[in-house]
């Protein structure tokens, strides 16, 4: 057993660089298109010092979606990010924790991906996202999302 895993840490640890590489198939045009609004004015520093979601490749970092604060297009908080769900014909949605107060008596949903846009602002404690349209209640309606059972 022992064995296997050491065997399996060092396939991940030189498989890693590999994975990281960008595709040579894949444009300039795709890496440098935006997926965010600027809202700070400031087009000339690079998408990662404006918003700590984006590279400056034009790419969006997991690690700090999730947590993020979601608002509406009338700056209205509607909840946050709970997780990022890969399905399994690897659409992408977000699971937004909705109506709970710190984590506590909310409800998740899923929503597709592309219904979110990353605003370029800096210098709050979190990330802003923006849902147009979105509501509390219109999300709080929508079905609840829940993880596999385990059992």
């Amino acid at each position: 057993m022992l064995k296997l895993t050491i065997a399996s840490c060092l396939a991940t640890a030189l498989a890693l660089p590999v994975m990281a590489q960008t595709p040579a198939n894949q444009s300039n045009a795709a890496l440098n298109a935006p997926a965010t609004r600027d809202t700070g004015g400031n087009a000339s520093a690079s998408p990662s010092a404006r918003n700590d979601v984006l590279t400056d490749a034009g790419g969006m970092r997991a690690s700090k979606i999730v947590g993020s604060s979601v608002y509406n297009d009338k700056d209205e908080k509607v909840g946050s990010i709970d997780d990022l769900i890969i399905g399994t014909d690897r659409s992408l949605h977000a699971v937004i924790d909705v109506g709970g107060v710190m984590g506590i008596g909310g409800k998740m949903v899923a929503v597709p991906f592309e219904k979110l846009q990353f605003t370029n602002v800096k210098g709050s404690s979190d990330n802003h996202v923006v849902m147009p349209g979105a509501t509390k209640d219109g999300l709080g309606a929508m079905p609840e999302y829940h993880y596999a059972a385990r059992g």
